[in-house]
């Protein structure tokens, strides 16, 4: 096995951990409240209910979110790339510039300084 498939092996172990740590603790946490819970567990039943029936609705807007910080993200992206392509060309044209003035110089220079 090489060293990649040995490394690949185990990130992908430790989101598994990762995950397995999550949902460990959430099944706890939700234990040590229903024991310390100072509701009865009829209220606590129906507040549950209503808790779980608005999960898709808190999923729905956690999704819509994560999109618009994703479109947020690539929309700077390209921004920045667009910004740093121009200072290249902008870079590169003083560039060409600067050499075309030196040859000019070493051109007329040189001329100058024929013996005829």
């Amino acid at each position: 096995m090489s060293e990649n498939e040995k490394s690949g092996n185990k990130s992908g172990s430790g989101l598994g951990g990762l995950i397995f740590g999550l949902l460990i603790g959430a099944v706890g946490g939700a234990a040590l409240a229903f024991l310390t819970a100072p509701k009865s567990g009829d209220q606590m039943r129906h507040d549950l209910s209503r808790g779980a029936k608005d999960v898709p609705e808190r999923l729905g807007e956690i999704v819509d979110d994560s999109l618009d910080l994703y479109a947020s993200l690539l929309n700077y992206a390209q921004v920045s790339v667009e910004e740093q392509a121009m200072r290249f060309n902008r870079a590169l044209a003083a560039g060409k510039l600067a050499a075309a003035k030196k040859r000019e110089e070493i051109e007329l220079g040189g001329a100058s300084q024929l013996p005829y």
